[in-house]
């Protein structure tokens, strides 16, 4: 019987020095909660500090939080689905993604088309220059902390597919950070509302992606090095 070669004092002291403990993961849907709790903190933070839009009460209740909810919940719902990407043989399937991340752009362009139709909004001179840069960086800085919050989970679930798990939660990000923005920005306009908003998001979605892009990048790092290490 051939004898089996046995690895070597330093690969062994090194294996050894990576082994700690760990915890189980909760599920998902348990684990996106955590992320739902930044949408109150988010809400009470840009009525404190930004204000709510002045044509609130053209809109009514039901359009100045109806899109925020319905963004909200398909926000999270990316949320859960980049979580579930650490989950083996439950991660979403590619056609489940998409479909989950196509019905939440058509959530932001309906809710567009619904707030534009039920008030005119605040006029400006040039809605696609003007505020637009304004509401793009605010919007952002709304979704920052979510998105760090998000990662946290994300490389805590140590994700199978990091880049698809980062564009996700990204996404889900973006599209929780509109909705709470909506209740500030009072300019209807398609041509502030799309490119800027919708900006934002993306830009958010993007820096998910890139990060995941660096988890998978610090991984194959790792695990070179290791190889290497058991190759002496």
């Amino acid at each position: 019987m051939q004898d089996v070669p046995r690895p070597s004092d330093e690969l062994r002291r090194a294996v050894a020095a990576d082994l700690r403990p760990v915890r189980s993961l909760a599920s998902p849907a348990r684990r996106m909660l955590v992320a739902a709790l930044w949408v109150p903190l988010a809400i009470a933070l840009v009525l404190e500090f930004l204000g709510r839009r002045v044509d609130a009460p053209v809109l009514g209740w039901p359009m100045i939080w109806g899109p925020l909810v319905l963004e909200a919940a398909l926000g999270l719902v990316l949320v859960a689905l980049a979580l579930a990407e650490s989950v083996p043989a439950r991660a979403p399937a590619r056609g489940q993604s998409f479909a989950a991340l196509g019905a939440a752009v058509l959530a932001f362009v309906a809710q567009v088309l619904l707030t534009r139709g039920a008030s005119p909004g605040v006029t400006v001179g040039n809605p696609l220059v003007t505020h637009g840069l304004n509401c793009f960086a605010l919007e952002v800085v709304v979704g920052l902390p979510a998105l760090l919050l998000v990662a946290l989970l994300v490389v805590r679930a140590a994700p199978l597919r990091a880049v698809r798990a980062g564009g996700l939660g990204g996404a889900g990000v973006g599209f929780l950070a509109d909705g709470v923005y909506h209740l500030h920005c009072p300019i209807t306009d398609l041509r502030h509302v799309l490119p800027w908003h919708g900006a934002a998001v993306l830009l958010l979605t993007l820096a998910g992606l890139a990060a995941g892009m660096a988890w998978e990048r610090n991984q194959r790092r790792q695990m070179a090095e290791r190889l290497a290490l058991r190759s002496r």
